[in-house]
């Protein structure tokens, strides 16, 4: 199975290395891409919506038809730790491989939330966007372990 978790975020940030750590836990079979789209310059001459469209379409581009969207919202499901292991489980019984996508700082384009197969909001709080993607990979490798009975989670 192969995860991929693309962000609209600046290029550098100090969690790659949490990153590169959950990445080594999981097994070889299950392979982890984070992809970085750069952020649309913000300017004074294009208006919000013309930017997060402009990333939209970048993130859309790298989408395939039968791929499995989710869109990382504010305004999207939450699940829990058991509901995304259930999911996972699904995706890997059905052979699919789920797209992550973290939004720009102003969020997604509309064409974005349509395509998506689901919107998850990760908390009600607002994080840290460089954050996010170590909590995804963080939370694929506890349902994991949940799958697979590994003493990492503990209910």
């Amino acid at each position: 199975m192969k995860i991929i978790i693309i962000s609209i975020a600046s290029k550098n940030t100090n969690y790659d290395i949490l990153i590169s750590d959950y990445k080594k836990r999981l097994p070889p079979h299950i392979k982890i891409e984070h992809l970085k789209i750069p952020i649309v310059k913000r300017s004074k001459t294009k208006s919000v919506k013309d930017n997060i469209k402009a990333e939209g379409q970048r993130l859309l581009k790298m989408i395939k038809n039968h791929d499995i969207l989710i869109a990382l919202d504010e305004k999207g499901d939450m699940f829990s730790t058991k509901e995304l292991a259930d999911s996972m489980n699904h995706w890997f019984q059905d052979a699919v491989n789920p797209i992550f996508a973290i939004g720009g700082p102003d969020g997604f384009s509309e064409e974005v939330l349509d395509r998506a197969n689901m919107q998850w909001s990760l908390s009600k709080l607002t994080l840290p966007h460089a954050m996010v993607p170590v909590i995804i990979i963080e939370q694929i490798y506890r349902s994991w372990s949940m799958l697979n009975n590994q003493p990492y989670h503990r209910s």
